[in-house]
This record gives structure tokens, C-alpha cells and sequence, in this order.
């Protein structure tokens, strides 16, 4: 598609960057969905973004409420085909945070990846972001593993079909809020922004997205209120575990785990993160690969974008 020969406004070009980086998933958007992660670097006026929009209709196609390049009608029917999976796995996801929610370390527990925007197939896992109590983020992991276990929801390492299983991605304890420096970028900003809130306590989500307003040079409209799924989980079950803390949410405890951990992981290691406070484990980590694409799609088509 060339339409490198039209002449487009800084608005318009925003709205085209942020239907092409959706296309690169072949993910459609709703009006919502591309105000809201609207690629800018510039605070753009919700008037300015409505007749920008009215006026890309030669190269930006809509149909049942979605939005996407001409062309890519199939899209739409991909999404709206996969509703009923969409909602399939968010009940596990649901379902595995109200037990994980009585580890008491825990002190959110969000979606991530595809799921957390609605892009899902039937093969996908689920991924989840967890921030845990500072000091405690390897015996949070343990629990973590042994519970999913338990539950027979956890993805395996180099599970061949994870469709539907649990895959804890990315844990951090509270004291490491802020995203890495030299990770801030197009990608990981999508990546925070989309982020699902299911379960917190002392309203870390919140403290999470204060941390990272940085998403806010590349997606200025992002961050909004969401609605968390489960709040500070007080039942029998969590006091029992609270109780339980005490005895085995100690510091030895913690520093036994993370050497038996940090020695398993180091025979399987590849592009994983393991500190003593972040730990972050990518499968299958696209991140350089998306952006080389859309910057690659952005320059063919006379585009530029801050990614």
C-alpha cells in the first residue's frame, strides 16, 4: 500500500503509526482502543483526533466498530472470531489470581501480553505480571510455581501446546517500580499500558503506572482508571498463610530459594532476567523485532514516529 504520495498532518501520521503497529499483529482497533494508545509525541485534542480520523478514509477502513488499513478486512473477522476464547481465558485468569491472591508477598497481580488487549488465539497462554513484597521475590516465585502446579495451570519450560496455562513472565518486588532505563520504548510502553489489573493490595497498581509515566512520551492518552478484578484478599485461607509468613517469609528463606533458583535457571538461561529484584522470563521476546517493524512500515510509507 503506497500512500507515501499524499501529504498527511502530524495528527494523521499519529493515527497511522498506531493503526500499522496494531496491523503488525493483525489486530484491529475500536475508536476507544486508538485514541487510547495513540502513538504521539505530542497531546493531541480528542476534536483534532475525530477529523483526523474522518479524513483518512482512503487509506484507514472501518467496519462493525474497527478500525484498520484498507485491505485488511480480515482482521476484523479474526477478532470478533475469537470473542468467545477472549473470554475463555480470562475466567482462568481470574480464576488462577483468586488463589494466588493468598500468597500474602503478593502485592498485584495483573495480565499482560496479548490477552490483557483482547488479541488472543485458541494456542495462547496467559501471561501474568506479578509485584511482590521487597525481599521476597524468590520465595514468592516458589509459591507461585508450586500453586499453578497444584492447580495444574502452570506453562512448562518448552511446553510443546501451553494453550491456556499460566505463565508467570515477568515478577518484580515493590522497591523496583520503575521500568529499566534502556528498555523504555514504543514496545515496552504498549507493554505497561496494556497491563490488566486483577488483584492488589496498598494500591500498587497505581503506584505502578505513578512510576512509569515515561509511556506517556509515546502513548500520552494511556493511562487511565481500571478496575481491578479482586481487592486486598482477607479470607480464613490468607490469614492462615499470614500467619504462616511468619515461619517461612524470612530472609534465610529467601536467600536459600534464590541460590537453588538462580543455579537451575543458569543450565536453561538464554534472554532471561534474574536479580535480586527483577526476574523476567520472555519466551519468546518480539520486542526488537516490532519495533524494527513498524520503523521499517513508517519510512516506506513516509511516516515518522518516536519509537
Amino acid at each position: 500500500m503506497a500512500f507515501s504520495k499524499r501529504s498527511f498532518s502530524d495528527t494523521q501520521k499519529a493515527i497511522l503509526t498506531t493503526i500499522i503497529y496494531s496491523d503488525i499483529f493483525h489486530f484491529p482497533l475500536t475508536f476507544t482502543e486508538l485514541w487510547k494508545y495513540l502513538i504521539s509525541e505530542e497531546k493531541i485534542t480528542r476534536k483534532a483526533f475525530s477529523e483526523a480520523l474522518a479524513n483518512l478514509s482512503d487509506v484507514v477502513a472501518s467496519r462493525d466498530g474497527y478500525y484498520f488499513l484498507t485491505g485488511k478486512d480480515s482482521f476484523v473477522t479474526r477478532r470478533k472470531r475469537h470473542q468467545a476464547e477472549l473470554k475463555k481465558k480470562l475466567q482462568i485468569a481470574k480464576k488462577a489470581t483468586f488463589f494466588l491472591s493468598h500468597i500474602p508477598t503478593i502485592r498485584f497481580i495483573g495480565i499482560s501480553g496479548g490477552l490483557a488487549v483482547g488479541n488472543v488465539t485458541e494456542e495462547d497462554d496467559i501471561d501474568l505480571f506479578l509485584i511482590v513484597k521487597k525481599g521476597t521475590l524468590f520465595m514468592t516465585r516458589f509459591w507461585v510455581v508450586c500453586m499453578l502446579e497444584w492447580l495444574g495451570m502452570r506453562r512448562k519450560r518448552n511446553e510443546e501446546f501451553p494453550a491456556d496455562k499460566i505463565c508467570v513472565n515477568l515478577l518484580v518486588d515493590e522497591n523496583r517500580l520503575l521500568w529499566p532505563k534502556k528498555s523504555r520504548d514504543l514496545y515496552s510502553a504498549h507493554e505497561v499500558a496494556q497491563i490488566q489489573p486483577l488483584f492488589e493490595r496498598d494500591n500498587m497498581f497505581q503506584k505502578f503506572m505513578d512510576s512509569n509515566q515515561w509511556i506517556r512520551t509515546f502513548l500520552p492518552n494511556s493511562q487511565d482508571e481500571k478496575e481491578v478484578f479482586l481487592g486486598n484478599t482477607k479470607s480464613t485461607n490468607y490469614f492462615v498463610l499470614q500467619f504462616l509468613g511468619y515461619f517461612i517469609f524470612l530472609k534465610p528463606f529467601e536467600t536459600m530459594l534464590r541460590k537453588l533458583q538462580e543455579n537451575y535457571m543458569k543450565k536453561h538461561r538464554t534472554t532471561e532476567i534474574v536479580s535480586k529484584n527483577v526476574l523476567a522470563f520472555h519466551p519468546n521476546d518480539y520486542r526488537m523485532e516490532i519495533i524494527s517493524k513498524l520503523r521499517l512500515k513508517c519510512e516506506n510509507l513516509g511516516l515518522l514516529t518516536n519509537t
